[in-house]
């Protein structure tokens, strides 16, 4: 039923105050729906945006100190800036390297060292982004009316609330995955700090043997001097000046070829301190270590190792990390679950188009004389606002996540298998690491206190003996050799045992002062027992 509209102004007044408190109300609404959208907003970024720190320098610290505990070297080397450790290392390098300044400059200056802590502050990004929230979606919407007019206005803000129990086994996954990085960077870092003791050892074992080579190319020339003596003096022969000439010739070659081998050991030296200028610009301080009196048990060192070793640690956090992903994927059956709010405004079509003669019958047959239309414009009764929650479930019909359950179980099984595989390895290693240290002292004691001595004496005899003629030159020939063959025989020795005390420490997790200061308590323990037990 139409209303009835007075025929006089004071009618007309109020149809313009009737349709001005509609315009007032619908601005009013539309006011008071677009604060509780900016109300939304602020509480989902208040409870959901969270505050989390990006500095991973606590972690650095974490994977610094792992390397301290397994090399015994400063963690202060692997936090320092870039500068710092450029003018560190410039200052190393102007004096001569001891082995210990070499593991330094590898920390300070390899370029894998400062990667793989870098790898800990991307790994440190990964965890503080498990635990933000995905951000809220807000979708606006206009529909216009076809015959002009206020446009239909829409509002949905929503959010994934299936996080609140995502994310605490995501960050779980991510707790993990940091923890297994940092180990994991810290191994790296150690072993480029053993490679550069080793590479170091070889090096300075090649300098030596050149030494050798040395002397062995002077007695050679001694020799053939000698030699060609006793021909002049007609107490020698052609024969034994030919020999002489041909072992001079020999120790040539092998010193040139000792020459290049040093270039060589210098070379890996210096691949592994990251130093790019030319590799006999290395100045080794130190001469090979004397070897050291591994008289530990197996099982000894199996408990350090079980407990030290930075790759076994990981391994454990890989298993850890498999289980916190199973259980994530377990919780990931429902993905996704949208709470939110929506707000709609209806449209407001305009009057515009007005049949002026059906308004002018209307209107006249209502006052029951003839009455103009009435000239202002007319709009509808109001504009209607509609503000309420919403929620949207993924139904899980068809994919209720089983096919990423069961991978994350098999991945949980395999990183089992990795963690007992390695528990084998450091087992086996320990045993095969400590027979080829306990062997390769046991050579060096036997050349340094028995066959070096021998040989010494035996070519101080032959040379005099070979002077006063009661001995061919062949004799003297073979003493040098006997000699030189002790000597280097040694060298490889004491070689041998420097490196597997670097196999030592890798495969136990600890310096080799840690081991050897475990072996001193435990001798004095051994001591103090048999005193006690003694009457």
């Amino acid at each position: 039923m139409l209303p009835t509209i007075p025929p006089t102004s004071a009618g007309a007044r109020w149809l313009h105050r009737r349709c001005h408190n509609n315009r007032v109300r619908s601005s009013h609404c539309t006011t008071i729906g677009g604060r509780l959208v900016l109300v939304i907003l602020g509480v989902f970024v208040m409870f959901f945006g969270g505050c989390a720190s990006l500095d991973a320098r606590p972690d650095m610290q974490r994977a610094a100190a792992s390397v301290h505990h397994a090399t015994g070297m400063s963690e202060e080397l692997l936090l320092l800036d870039s500068q710092t450790a450029s003018a560190k290392t410039a200052e190393l390098l102007q004096g001569r390297l001891s082995s210990d300044e070499a593991v330094q400059v590898a920390l300070l200056n390899n370029p894998m060292a400062r990667a793989a802590m870098l790898s800990v502050g991307v790994s440190r990004a990964d965890f503080v982004q498990s635990r933000l929230f995905s951000n809220p979606t807000l979708a606006l919407s206009f529909r216009f009316p076809d015959g002009g007019g206020l446009a239909n206005f829409g509002a949905d803000l929503s959010q994934n609330i299936a996080e609140l129990w995502l994310i605490p086994a995501r960050k779980e996954v991510a707790q993990r995955q940091l923890d297994r990085t940092i180990l994991n960077a810290a191994n790296l870092v150690a072993v480029i700090a053993f490679d550069a003791r080793r590479a170091y050892t070889r090096a300075i074992k090649i300098r030596e043997a050149e030494l050798i080579l040395g002397d062995t190319l002077g007695i050679a020339e001694r020799l053939l001097q000698v030699a060609e003596l006793r021909r002049k003096a007609g107490t020698g022969n052609e024969i034994d000046v030919n020999v002489a000439r041909t072992k001079k010739l020999e120790a040539e070659t092998s010193f040139r070829n000792a020459r290049l081998e040093t270039l060589e050991a210098h070379s890996e030296l210096a691949r592994v301190l990251g130093v790019s200028d030319s590799p006999l610009s290395l100045q080794l301080d130190e001469a090979l270590p004397e070897p050291n009196d591994w008289s530990v048990s197996p099982e000894s060192l199996q408990r350090i190792a079980t407990d030290s070793r930075l790759d076994l640690q990981a391994a454990r956090q890989s298993v850890d990390e498999a289980q916190a992903r199973a259980k994530e994927e377990r919780v990931r059956f429902l993905k996704s679950v949208e709470f939110g709010f929506a707000l709609e405004r209806a449209e407001r079509r305009s009057r515009g188009n007005r049949n002026w003669a059906q308004e002018t019958f209307y209107d006249s047959l209502q006052s029951g004389q003839l009455t103009p239309p009435n000239l202002m414009p007319r709009e509808d009764q109001g504009t209607n606002v509609i503000v309420g929650p919403t929620l949207g479930i993924e139904l899980p019909l068809w994919d209720q996540n089983q096919a990423q359950i069961a991978k994350a179980d098999r991945l949980l099984e395999q990183a089992l298998q990795f963690r007992d595989a390695l528990l084998i390895n450091v087992v086996q290693d320990i045993h095969a690491r400590l027979a080829r240290a306990k062997t390769s002292s046991e050579n060096a004691f036997f050349y340094r206190d028995k066959q070096l001595p021998a040989a010494e004496r035996s070519v101080a005899l032959s040379r005099e003996a070979y002077k006063a003629g009661r001995l061919p030159f062949l004799s003297i020939l073979e003493a040098e050799r006997s000699y030189l063959s002790a000597r280097s025989g040694y060298l490889d020795a004491v070689e041998s045992a420097a490196l597997a005390t670097v196999e030592l420490e890798q495969v136990t997790g600890r310096p080799a002062s840690f081991l050897l200061a475990i072996i001193e308590s435990d001798d004095e323990d051994q001591d103090t027992t048999t005193s006690e037990v003694q009457p």
